[in-house]
């Protein structure tokens, strides 16, 4: 079977359940039924049940890492020497361990550097890109080094993560200038506005309270570096309608729940000046967008909304002879008068990073979780959670909260419960249906959730203003795993046990109840 590139048709409305997961491995079902549609001349469709596809495709790339930390009695951080381990499984097609060197430093200024990358081929599926790939295991390593630090010297942990956070102009060790850096900001913000302090004084009285149920808290920052380069081109396509002066857009990045559709839309009704009702998004194609890249990266919504922009002010440039010579005429008298005229009324725009300016930002945010485990039985409640992040100048506050939501969510499921076991001579996974794999549910939500962009902050370099939101809050649900620790830490000191150990993720239920060191003999009326 030997197909030009030319014949293959492919249009996506939108995608559920992505974010990552679907960017490669969906072309393997693809590749399938091509091949069956050339072999017998018909149309071929295949669905994979649950058990399938968890056992065919790989997951998001799991890490470890060893390191040796040099700091002051303060907590100052001098040095990190660190080696970084993750495992692509038996190809690494899709290895994101570079991404997680680039953000291993989080939100800290640490003057010396010395990591050392180990990419790991083993007897599983080969893992692949899940959202915020390697950038958000490369944050929670560079947290627990700062989490090991605090408890190693007896210090708060959010003493130690405030004093060693990166100031305006400071340089990451990748030399990325961090020319408008604003975390110490955010933290202090969030820190007075969820009265960080005065939960703690709560948590601990109810901790002298209670001797089988503990609270703890956290606060966790987030860097999130952005940037063009890997992600371009994409193509917008706009046409207006004569008949009725509705507009069609068609752009090269794919709805998965992100928003997409709506910001170019909002974007394209401000530009041309016409209501939202008149503008419909059709589906992602390969006629209009042959060459386009993945969507990824909490970029695309941005490079798609940008080319809508300039393909609206080129069509405003066309338009406006007619507009000057027909000043009170409607939005559908004025297009019919440009049809009428032989305006070209169809435009389409490129952005591509060899002729756009290649920019870069960074994202920040910083969240608060409190949890209430219960010591017998390791089961928890997310009491609240609050969370404060710089989204630049919004285009849509609503869809950038609902992201802000639901990445934090999903990321509780890789910090608390998604636990996958393989078979350690086959390495087939064991884990294969939500009898024995659990994703995050409804009850699993913060009983108190609170969100909020930052006000008043323009994005200087980013599109209208704004910044990407898909990945970095979920950097910041590992929170929740240090507010679990630290309601062991107390549980642990109660009795007298070592309270400096570490908690890897997924922190379950056993291990939870585990890490607390019950005693079977304490249990007496």
């Amino acid at each position: 079977c030997c197909t030009v590139v030319c014949s293959v048709d492919v249009s996506v409305r939108r995608v559920g359940g992505a974010y990552g997961g679907k960017i490669t491995r969906s072309h393997w079902i693809a590749a399938a039924c091509g091949l069956a549609a050339h072999a017998t001349g018909r149309p071929v469709r295949m669905h994979l049940d649950i058990d399938t596809n968890m056992k065919m495709i790989g997951k998001r790339i799991p890490y470890y890492a060893t390191f040796t930390i040099g700091c002051t009695e303060d907590g100052i951080l001098n040095g990190i020497e660190a080696t970084v381990y993750n495992n692509c499984g038996w190809c690494n097609n899709d290895n994101a361990l570079g991404m997680a060197l680039d953000h291993i430093d989080n939100a800290y200024y640490v003057p010396n550097w010395l990591v050392t990358p180990k990419a790991c081929k083993t007897n599983i599926a080969a893992n692949t890109a899940t959202r915020s790939p390697g950038t958000c295991p490369g944050i929670f390593i560079m947290e627990g080094m700062i989490d090991q630090v605090a408890r190693t010297l007896g210090l708060d942990p959010d003493t130690v993560r405030r004093a060693n956070l990166y100031k305006k102009d400071q340089v990451t060790p990748i030399d990325i200038p961090l020319t408008y850096c604003n975390i110490s900001t955010l933290w202090d913000d969030l820190y007075s506005s969820a009265e960080v302090e005065s939960r703690k004084a709560a948590a601990a009285k109810f901790n002298e309270e209670n001797r089988w149920r503990k609270r703890g808290l956290s606060v966790v920052p987030v860097r999130f570096w952005m940037e063009w380069g890997w992600a371009v081109p994409y193509t917008v396509h706009i046409n207006i309608y004569a008949a009725d002066g509705t507009v069609a857009i068609c752009h090269g990045g794919v709805e998965v729940g992100q928003g997409i559709n709506t910001k170019v839309a909002q974007v394209a009704a401000k530009t041309l000046g016409i209501p939202l009702d008149t503008i419909s998004v059709k589906p992602s194609n390969t006629l209009i967008g042959p060459n386009d890249i993945t969507t990824g990266g909490s970029i695309t919504s941005e490079l798609c909304c940008l080319g809508t922009l300039r393909a609206c002010n080129e069509l405003n440039e066309r338009i406006s002879p007619v507009r000057a010579a027909n000043p009170k005429a409607t939005w559908k008298e004025l297009v019919a008068a440009c049809n009428d005229q032989g305006v070209n009324l169809s435009v389409e725009n490129f952005v591509e990073e060899k002729t756009d300016y290649q920019y870069s930002y960074n994202a920040y945010g910083v969240g608060c979780t409190e949890v209430e485990i219960d010591v017998l039985t390791g089961e928890l409640q997310i009491l609240r959670v609050d969370i404060l992040y710089d989204c630049g100048d919004s285009i849509n506050p609503d869809i950038d909260v609902g992201q802000v939501e639901g990445a934090f969510t999903m990321g509780l499921g890789y910090w608390l419960t998604e636990k996958l076991i393989f078979d350690q001579d086959s390495g087939q996974l064991l884990t294969h249906n939500t009898w024995e794999y659990k994703p995050p549910a409804s009850k699993d939500i913060p009983i108190d959730f609170r969100i909020a962009l930052l006000r008043d902050a323009p994005n200087p370099i980013g599109i209208l203003g704004t910044k990407g939101v898909g990945e970095p809050p979920l950097c910041l649900s590992c929170s929740a795993l240090f507010a679990i620790k630290r309601a062991i830490e107390n549980f642990r000191a109660e009795i007298k046990a070592d309270t400096v150990f570490t908690l890897d993720g997924p922190a379950t239920v056993e291990i939870t109840q585990q890490d607390c060191l019950v005693d079977p003999s304490e249990f007496y009326f």
